[in-house]
C-alpha cells in the first residue's frame, strides 16, 4: 500500500496534514490551516511540491550526497 494524507483536528479549531508511509510511520506533519478548505488545497499543493520540488540538503555533512554522486555512489570521509 502507497502512503496517505491524513487530515487531523488541531488546537483552536485549525487542521493540520500528516503524511503516513505505506507502513504506518509518520513522514510528515504540516502547519496548521484555519479551515479544512485551506487544509484540502494544502494536500493538493503538497502532491505537487512533492513531486516536482528540488531536494535542498542543509545538513551538516550535505558534501556527502555531492561526493556519492561522483564517486559511482561511494561517499568519501571527510
Amino acid at each position: 500500500m502507497s502512503g496517505y494524507f491524513k487530515l487531523v483536528d488541531a488546537h483552536d479549531g485549525a487542521f493540520r496534514i500528516k503524511l503516513i508511509s505505506g507502513d504506518g510511520a509518520l513522514m510528515a506533519v504540516s502547519a496548521m490551516f484555519p479551515t479544512k478548505q485551506a487544509a484540502v488545497a494544502g494536500i493538493e499543493l503538497m502532491r505537487e511540491i512533492a513531486g516536482t520540488g528540488p531536494v535542498v540538503d542543509q545538513s551538516h555533512d550535505a558534501d556527502v550526497l555531492g561526493d556519492a554522486s561522483r564517486n559511482d555512489g561511494r561517499a568519501r570521509a571527510s
